[in-house]
């Protein structure tokens, strides 16, 4: 009966408070959020919380932040519980430009993994392939950093490494290699000497935005800009000759652990 009577004056003396009070989100240390109206009491040592027809009054001390909208951390995915500091990350899309290429957006594919070295950085590596004028495998290293530890958080991201030739160069360039003509044992035999495709540098940073939509898995959406060095070599072991490509990266990804 004693508690009855103290919740009824607490309520006279709680209740007319919030016709002041701020409607919104409070995160308690020990991890649980309470969605309602709140007010502090005029010492500033309490808050008291009206929630779906509950009364709650917790002491300042208990609460770690309050916000107007619910921010969707990695605790509220529960990720706090046995994380994976490992992850991949696949991604296909385009390269979009006009540099030397008979292909004005080659399609990419890649992928990485990664490791959470601190709680915005990570570290990785990967491989993937690429479309220009020969089928290119690109092997990189891949850095990325989160703005924000929590599910939804722009990022920004630089790969660099070397990309490994798949096949043979097809293409004849002729205003760097001329047609040769032979005269044996036909006169006006003409033939072509193509270049050995040797791979070459490449880095691409970039932003991109990812979205977890549980601890195990999510998507992300990503810009850059890449460049590549492609070197090629002819017959003569002291003819070379180097392609510069500048291009658009935009690319669709999954994330998983």
């Amino acid at each position: 009966m004693k508690k009855l009577c103290l919740f009824l004056l607490t309520l006279v003396l709680v209740l007319p408070a919030f016709s002041q009070t701020e409607k919104g989100y409070i995160y308690l240390k020990n991890g649980t959020i309470v969605k309602g109206r709140y007010v502090y009491s005029a010492d500033h040592q309490k808050i008291s919380i009206q929630s779906a027809g509950n009364l709650w009054i917790f002491d300042a001390a208990e609460i770690d932040s309050i916000s107007d909208h619910k921010s969707h951390t990695m605790e509220d995915l529960k990720l706090q519980e046995n994380p994976s500091k490992v992850f991949f990350r696949i991604e296909m899309g385009v390269l979009k430009g006009n540099s030397d290429n008979s292909q004005k957006a080659p399609f990419s594919l890649s992928g990485s993994v990664n490791y959470q070295v601190e709680q915005h950085f990570s570290a990785g590596a990967g491989l993937g392939v690429e479309f220009l004028k020969e089928s290119y495998m690109p092997v990189f290293v891949n850095l990325e950093y989160k703005l924000r530890n929590a599910a939804s958080s722009p990022y920004a991201f630089v790969r660099t490494g070397y990309m490994v030739p798949l096949e043979q160069s097809n293409e004849i360039y002729y205003d760097v290699y001329p047609l040769w003509m032979s005269y044996m044992p036909w006169p006006y035999d003409y033939g072509q000497n193509g270049f050995d495709c040797k791979g070459g540098f490449m880095i691409n940073p970039g932003v991109g935005y990812q979205q977890m939509f549980s601890r195990n898995f999510g998507m992300n959406f990503a810009v850059g800009y890449q460049f590549h060095r492609l070197n090629y070599s002819a017959d003569e072991e002291d003819y070379e000759l180097d392609i510069d490509y500048n291009r658009l990266t935009i690319k669709l990804g999954i994330i998983f652990n």
